[in-house]
């Protein structure tokens, strides 16, 4: 195995790290509604758990308002049971063919309690790139014939690519945090 593919290797591992951060900052409510805080929104229908996406459309009205339309209209009690049980924080006005949602504005302290959210999801994933880092570390040091200098090159450019990726996640860190502070 070369240095080549235990490159791709860790980039692989940590592009998925990368992927996971970006999802879990978008389940964070900012000042604007985000739809993709009604992904883990999961509806006991036709006998079997569902998405809510797939039972309904669900559109923003504006910054703080959101519409949902169920496909099927005797659907709506159940959806209205799967929002209160993914414990969103709101309060669904049920209409005769809709559901709409009004999300509160975001205080200061709750802009702030959504930052330190934000840098531990941070953290997480850098404890995750340190995990992947040691595992391609654990696999060029058991490959047969590698000399020391090999493997001071090895953990030279790996601590670059870690170091590359760090700045990856501070900086999305940073662009969250000013997102979340903004009115």
């Amino acid at each position: 195995m070369e240095w080549n593919q235990l490159q791709k290797e860790f980039e692989t591992k940590a592009n998925h790290v990368l992927q996971w951060l970006n999802n879990e900052y978008g389940l964070i409510r900012t000042g604007r509604v985000n739809l993709s805080i009604f992904d883990k929104v999961h509806v006991m229908c036709y006998g079997e758990e569902m998405k809510l996406n797939q039972l309904a459309n669900i559109q923003i009205v504006n910054a703080t308002q959101v519409l949902i339309k169920p496909y099927d209209k005797s659907q709506i009690q159940e959806i209205t049971k799967g929002i209160s049980v993914a414990n969103l924080n709101v309060n669904p006005i049920i209409n005769p063919d809709s559901i709409r949602i009004n999300f509160p504005p975001q205080t200061e302290e709750n802009r702030k309690a959504s930052v330190k959210q934000a840098k531990k999801i941070l953290e997480d994933a850098k404890v995750r790139i340190r995990d992947v880092r040691k595992d391609i570390q654990t696999m060029y040091k058991k490959l047969d014939n590698v000399s020391e200098d090999l493997i001071r090159y090895f953990e030279d450019e790996l601590n670059k690519i870690t170091k590359k990726y760090n700045t990856t996640l501070e900086t999305r860190y940073s662009e969250k945090e000013k997102e979340l502070m903004t009115m």
